[in-house]
């Protein structure tokens, strides 16, 4: 008898994936190294080469010292994770109620 191990893919959508991948984005636009960064964000390069490749889940306090580290305001990298996020679907009109949703 054969085991078969199944891994289910990892989506563009997934978040750990979609911070890595920004992070990395950003460093390699601004034409920074890993050392560089995690110098600047106090962490040190395996964790931070570990958080660009999706295999460690930053804390908010680490995500804005990888963003100070990177140069850029923590509001930026969120917006630029949150646009690697966004479905691939027509958005929905803001106007529009939501059913089902609880006033705040």
């Amino acid at each position: 008898m054969k085991t078969l191990e199944i891994h289910p893919p990892q989506t563009k959508t997934d978040l750990l994936s979609a911070t890595g991948e920004t992070l990395r984005a950003i460093r390699t636009e601004s034409g920074l190294t890993l050392r560089q960064v995690a110098e600047g964000a106090h962490v040190s390069v395996s964790y931070l080469a570990e958080i660009e490749r999706g295999e460690k889940d930053p804390s908010s306090r680490v995500l804005e010292s990888v963003a100070g580290g990177l140069g850029i305001e923590v509001r930026a990298l969120l917006l630029r994770i949150a646009a690697t996020l966004q479905p691939e679907t027509p958005a929905v009109n803001a106007a529009e109620p939501v059913a089902g949703t609880l006033a705040a």
